[in-house]
């Protein structure tokens, strides 16, 4: 009998202490969530924090597309204090996917993404390094973005579930622009509110940076959200008191002032890339590569001559195949969109789709036009042929501030007077929290592994001297899985990647080569087949 109100008494003891622990956890979220500038921060580390913790189960990653193979070429180039490279002598042995030889060697892609690439390889010794300071502060980005539209708590909740789903694992694991536009994204739409619902005029510099984040990254995005904002302040702006003269003043002519100098830097870039301020490099080497545009409503352009058969096989055959599809079938090509963005943003992701398309109340003016740029983007992936998750990088935070909404509304619904309601909107946070969980669990248990072609590069540097690696491919070669990749200064590199083309071809480009050790590699062999090169062959 004594025993048992000692033990009760325990129990209310342990009951004070846990709800004493969980109001101070309350507390103390409230206070950094409302601390903004301290949030970003707790952002920024917690999401460098845990990348740093899974290295040790996923190391540094390895270039592996062909996107990701031409940023690290403009990085590379810009680490050497140059804009462009000269082309090679021999530049049809060294062509690959999204890489221009002429007039220029250089990537097809705008400069930014591959300045932060160059930023890490210049100071840090690798390129990843940019990958992983600028995802940080692209989570960051988000939740400063989030708070000019929703209560700080909120932001910062969705900029802890953005980090784990996004920031930590899928975009750190790639080289392709994915952080960088999503940061001009945030600060573009960041800024908008700001300026549009606290009169903070200054962050019209705020909007013209970021607007020249995404067209230094990703320039068709960086129209479609400018011209989309632009015509939101515009809108308010008109609805509202405030004087043209202070618009002018303080709004549109310092946000000129950055684009300008935006512009200026593009068009010179251009110039010195292809020859024409108002070419870019992106346009130029669709002319010289592919027969099928982006875009579903641009006809087929003329075959161009190739001078290797995989190089035919990606742009004349798969590209316009996918082209053919989008055309025939744009509702499916639609439906295929909406799922490779939600599925990427949210896991689960059927269950998502409720919450960010139900209409809801949409009492406040932030959820209307939440609403409108969600249907922006929705018209902006629309009439491409295809598209990946980070395509809408820019649109991320409008994804999540949707997300957030949607979950507000639903934590206050009670039907038959239960809390039904928050009790879902736990567990769609809980999904969420889980789903990295089981990631992060998954590659502790699964390590990764090396792909053949760093195998390869292994083998090589184990020998001494410089190599000359001619690929051979089989005739059902994938075109997706390239092996012909090179740095800047070719001539400089100590493994030099190159295309067999015959012997009449080859024997000219052996002798220019003739004091690097020259290797046959038949990538499509079980394994990978290395061999030494006959020179002989060519010297007939």
């Amino acid at each position: 009998m004594a025993t048992t109100p000692n033990t009760e008494i325990v129990r209310i003891d342990d009951g004070t202490r846990v709800s004493r622990l969980a109001r101070r956890l309350v507390c103390s979220y409230q206070w950094l969530a409302k601390s903004e500038l301290l949030a970003c921060g707790v952002i920024l580390l917690l999401t460098l924090g845990l990348r740093a913790a899974l290295l040790p189960w996923s190391p540094v990653p390895e270039p592996a597309f062909h996107d990701e193979f031409s940023y690290l070429l403009a990085a590379d180039t810009y680490t050497h204090g140059r804009l462009t490279n000269p082309p090679h002598p021999f530049w049809q042995h060294f062509e690959s996917f999204h890489i221009s030889q002429q007039p220029t060697y250089a990537s097809k892609y705008q400069p930014l993404q591959g300045l932060v690439l160059a930023f890490g390889q210049k100071f840090f010794g690798m390129p990843w390094i940019g990958v992983y300071l600028s995802t940080g502060l692209a989570c960051a980005a988000i939740c400063w973005m989030l708070q000019g539209w929703i209560a700080p708590d909120w932001a910062l909740l969705g900029a802890l579930l953005f980090a784990l789903r996004v920031g930590v694992l899928p975009w750190m694991n790639s080289y392709t622009a994915k952080a960088v536009p999503a940061i001009g994204g945030a600060l573009v739409l960041g800024a908008v509110v700001r300026i549009w619902r606290r009169q903070q005029f200054a962050h019209s510099i705020t909007w013209a940076v970021g607007l020249a984040i995404l067209a230094l990254s990703r320039p068709y995005e960086a129209a479609v959200l400018g011209c989309a904002t632009s015509a939101i302040l515009l809108w308010f702006w008109f609805k509202s008191s405030t004087p043209l003269r202070t618009i002018c003043i303080r709004v549109a002519l310092p946000a000129l002032m950055v684009l300008t100098l935006c512009a200026a830097f593009i068009a010179y870039s251009d110039y010195r890339v292809t020859g024409h301020p108002l070419t870019l490099p992106y346009q130029l080497n669709d002319r010289q590569y592919a027969v099928a545009s982006m875009f579903t409503i641009m006809p087929l352009r003329p075959e161009p001559p190739y001078h290797h058969a995989v190089m035919r096989q990606f742009w004349a055959d798969w590209s316009v195949s996918v082209w053919r599809d989008a055309r025939t079938h744009p509702f499916l090509a639609l439906l295929v969109d909406f799922y490779t963005i939600v599925s990427f943003y949210f896991p689960y992701w059927i269950l998502f789709i409720p919450l960010l398309i139900c209409p809801y109340d949409l009492q406040t003016a932030e959820e209307r036009v939440t609403v409108l740029l969600l249907l922006v983007m929705g018209l902006m992936v629309a009439g491409l042929v295809a598209i990946q998750a980070h395509y809408v990088a820019a649109f991320a935070g409008v994804l999540y501030l949707r997300f957030l909404h949607s979950l507000m509304r639903l934590r206050s619904w009670q039907p038959w007077g239960k809390p039904l309601g928050l009790g879902l909107s736990v567990l769609f946070v809980g999904l969420m929290v889980g789903d990295f969980g089981s990631k992060a669990f998954g590659l502790i248990r699964n390590r990764s592994f090396e792909s053949p072609r760093h195998s390869i590069i292994q083998t090589l540097t184990e020998q001494p001297g410089p190599h000359l690696v001619l690929l051979r491919y089989a005739s059902d070669h994938s075109p997706h899985d390239e092996w012909v990749y090179n740095r800047a200064d070719i001539d400089a590199a100590p493994i030099v990647w190159a295309r067999e083309m015959g012997p009449q071809q080859d024997r000219p480009f052996l002798e220019y080569f003739r004091n690097r050790k020259a290797w046959l590699l038949e990538p499509d062999q079980t394994p990978p087949k290395l061999s030494l090169y006959p020179r002989e062959v060519t010297s007939r």
